[in-house]
């Protein structure tokens, strides 16, 4: 997986893969790559978080 800094590009989606049965996203601005165990959550570049993920945070609630 790729963590990379925020060149304030932040446009997170998912992707078709999956990484340890999860779902992997990825942001088109820098590469970066994330799954819901990961201790962080993406944003978007104006800081909001992307309605997918967002979806998927709650539905684990």
């Amino acid at each position: 997986m790729r963590v990379r800094s925020c060149r304030d590009l932040c446009n997170w989606n998912r992707t078709p893969v999956e990484r340890r049965g999860e779902p992997l996203f990825a942001c088109r601005g820098c590469g970066s790559q994330w799954v819901p165990s990961e201790q962080w959550t993406p944003r978007e570049a104006d800081g909001a978080i992307p309605p997918a993920v967002l979806e998927l945070l709650r539905s684990d609630d």
